[in-house]
């Protein structure tokens, strides 16, 4: 069942760093070898302002993250025939302004791989909680305030390589066709997309959103896959760097609908997916 020998997942989870998450870290690591991949990376959550009810859970410790897993890491561009694939630690931050001074300290005060910047909140709100809180306008209005968000985070967080899942609250919203596309907010996805490329991160491909909207809308697996408008409207201004992730939290996760995402990516001429090695940008 082998994927890509030279493929990194950039991004899951692990119990019991994430609260969210049921896998192990040495569950994870048997399914990357099971895939065929190169690598992969963990990135729990770090939310410094959780709005649940034990706040503590999800903002971990970065020194007792450290001494779990550091000596565990293997980079994968050191990879030799025979060799069990590669493992990066890194860290999921999630993007709330007024803690940015948090965000910035946890990041660079540990030696981490990679840092992917989220948004998870809107108005203070996760919409995995209470959609009923943020989705009171039309979607237009909605993903143009989500998209300008994460162009703040990534634009403020220039220190992180990759900007996670810009469609997480496509997920979540009630409308039958919710899938976030590029003529939501055209303006918002070229500041976006302008920025990243000044500072030369990633735009995440995360197959969450794909099974999520599969799962909860009722799309098809092509329907669900990323709008190739964003996608092609970021190689346009000069966008180069890609990442994909399962975003796995729990065992079954590991590469879903990973394979279709690659043959869709491929026929948008999308082949060729980065990683970061303390913090520096690989290529397959």
């Amino acid at each position: 069942m082998g994927q890509a020998m030279n493929l990194v997942d950039t991004h899951n989870h692990v119990t019991p760093w994430s609260p969210d998450a049921t896998q192990t870290y040495e569950q994870l690591m048997e399914e990357t070898a099971r895939r065929g991949l190169h690598g992969v990376a963990i990135c729990d959550h770090y939310d410094p302002n959780s709005k649940t009810d034990d706040e503590s859970a999800w903002k971990f410790d970065p020194q007792a993250y450290m001494d779990a897993f550091y000596s565990k890491r293997r980079m994968p561009s050191k990879r030799k025939p025979g060799d069990p694939p590669g493992f990066l630690l890194g860290i999921e931050l999630d993007w709330i302004p007024e803690k940015k001074q948090i965000l910035h300290q946890v990041f660079n005060d540990h030696p981490f791989d990679l840092g992917i910047i989220s948004m998870h909140f809107l108005r203070g709100h996760d919409p995995y909680y209470v959609p009923e809180a943020i989705y009171t306008d039309k979607l237009e209005t909605i993903y143009n305030e989500v998209i300008n968000d994460i162009a703040d985070s990534a634009e403020e967080m220039s220190e992180v390589q990759i900007i996670g899942h810009f469609d997480y609250f496509s997920r979540y919203a009630p409308d039958a066709d919710s899938k976030m596309r590029y003529q939501h907010a055209p303006q918002a996805f070229d500041r976006l997309f302008k920025i990243m490329i000044k500072n030369g991160q990633a735009l995440e491909i995360n197959v969450g959103t794909i099974h999520s909207l599969m799962k909860r809308r009722g799309y098809s697996t092509n329907e669900a896959m990323p709008d190739h408008v964003i996608l092609n409207r970021y190689r346009e201004l000069g966008g180069r760097y890609f990442s994909i992730c399962s975003d796995a939290h729990h065992v079954e996760r590991n590469g879903l609908h990973m394979a279709e995402a690659l043959a869709y990516l491929k026929g948008l001429g999308i082949t060729e997916f980065v990683w970061f090695e303390e913090r520096e940008l690989r290529l397959p």
